[in-house]
């Protein structure tokens, strides 16, 4: 998961216009500049509803926020901080806040950021940036216009050389003359194929029609051997080929097209953002305690790495799809969507020799568009319910607080390949077994 350091969002106030409600914010992030984040009058009313302004305090805006199964709802936080004091204010939110918080969350470009459709300037600090969108905007118009020219002369160059066989055209056409040649040939062998088969016909029949006759003629004998039809033997049955013998962990069967949590009694594992360098020893260690794990890859990582899909795979554990290139599928088009996950899928498949229908799409963030995708190429879309936030915190024992405060049956936990995670599961491991629950694969 992309980490932009340093970005914080404090909040000022909730305010209410023509109808419409908005956060009004102070991003930290490059530069200081105060917005005003449009979102649903649901969300703002419960934020409202348990967040009294008080001057000597400051508010700031998680960050984070994630599906909570056993309330059916998403749900994020407010930090409410003051001289020695710090206090977590947590609240339900709508799916279009978590997905838009999650946006702006892995907002690289402030630039781009402030474009964003539901968020608008507040009168300070913000003009200067907005002119550096106009140059930036001007650009990227100039770049197109040159690009553009280069494609068409390029276009240009490869129309007129394909008539004088250039390296963009490929091979010669081939002569009249070689084409004779080659059909004569051809001719040639056919008549041969022919002949063959008439007197091998010929030789048929006269073994039918003279029956082999006992002599004590060795000539005879011999040309009775040689004429003697033999009978068939009988097919061997095809024995087919066994799979190799792989470790079996307990296993959830995944039902829903759009996964949070799983059944009482169990525990999920599951890794993003691989195949890396730790996928091996993340691996070793599942195994050494014999608990299950379910791996999320990146396209482009499994063509950087593919023995460790491979190795993950052939030891038992469950590998999933996590996009191409990790972006954030509501900013593509369904098209867009439909490439990524199949070519994604196929390049995992490719490898494991068997189908890759488990998807989790970056950041969690998903429309319509994408679940009507997985829906069609009956794909199960994995999310999760518990986030131990591990790609920002990379400190392993606030792994392992996050998790032996917060995980519990049915979890399905959310964890990076990363160094810090990979250092914490052992006692992650430990830990959920002592509770007595099944880590297990998810299928």
């Amino acid at each position: 998961m992309s980490i932009y350091p340093g970005k914080l969002i404090e909040l000022l106030s909730i305010d209410r216009k023509l109808g419409k409600s908005f956060l009004h914010i102070k991003l930290l992030f490059k530069q200081e500049i105060e917005l005003l984040w449009e979102i649903d009058n649901n969300t703002a009313n419960l934020m409202e509803s348990m967040i009294a302004f008080e001057e000597s305090y400051k508010y700031r805006l998680s960050l984070n926020s994630s599906w909570d199964a056993a309330k059916n709802q998403y749900t994020s936080f407010i930090t409410k901080t003051g001289k020695d004091y710090s206090e977590r204010i947590y609240f339900p939110c709508s799916e279009e806040y978590h997905l838009r918080l999650h946006s702006i969350k892995n907002m690289k470009d402030l630039n781009i950021l402030i474009d964003l459709p539901y968020i608008s300037t507040t009168r300070s600090k913000s003009h200067k940036v907005k002119d550096t969108t106009n140059r930036y905007k001007l650009i990227g118009w100039v770049t197109v216009a040159a690009i553009s020219i280069l494609s068409t002369i390029i276009v240009a160059y490869k129309s007129h050389t394909c008539t004088t066989e250039s390296l963009f055209c490929g091979k010669k056409p081939a002569k009249a003359e070689s084409i004779a040649k080659a059909q004569k040939l051809k001719m040639k062998e056919q008549e041969i194929k022919n002949q063959h088969k008439k007197a091998q016909k010929k030789n048929n029949i006269q073994n039918v029609s003279n029956p082999l006759v006992k002599t004590n003629d060795p000539d005879l004998k011999n040309a009775n051997k040689q004429t003697q039809i033999k009978k068939p033997e009988p097919v061997q049955p095809v024995q087919p080929v066994q799979p190799v013998q792989q470790p079996i962990y307990p296993t959830v069967k995944l039902n829903n097209v759009i996964n949070y949590s799983i059944p009482e009694g169990s525990v999920a594992l599951t890794f993003d953002d691989g195949p890396s360098k730790y996928s091996k020893e993340i691996v070793d260690l599942l195994k050494n305690y014999k608990a299950g794990g379910t791996f999320f890859y990146i396209g482009q990582n499994v063509q950087r790495y593919p023995d460790y899909v491979k190795y993950a795979y052939s030891n038992g554990f469950s590998v999933g799809s996590h996009s191409m290139h990790h972006k954030d599928f509501t900013k593509l088009s369904y098209q867009n969507q439909e490439n990524d996950m199949v070519q994604t899928s196929h390049l995992i498949s490719n490898i494991t020799k068997n189908n890759t229908v488990l998807f989790r799409p970056p950041y969690g963030a998903k429309n319509n568009a994408t679940i009507e995708i997985v829906k069609k190429h009956n794909f199960k879309m994995v999310l999760w319910n518990k986030d131990t936030e591990d790609w920002k915190n990379r400190n392993t024992n606030d792994i392992i607080h996050y998790v032996k405060s917060y995980a519990e049956s049915g979890s399905i936990i959310l964890l990076h390949e990363s160094k810090p995670s990979l250092d914490a599961l052992p006692e992650i491991i430990e830990y959920l077994k002592s509770k007595n629950l099944k880590i297990v694969n998810l299928d």
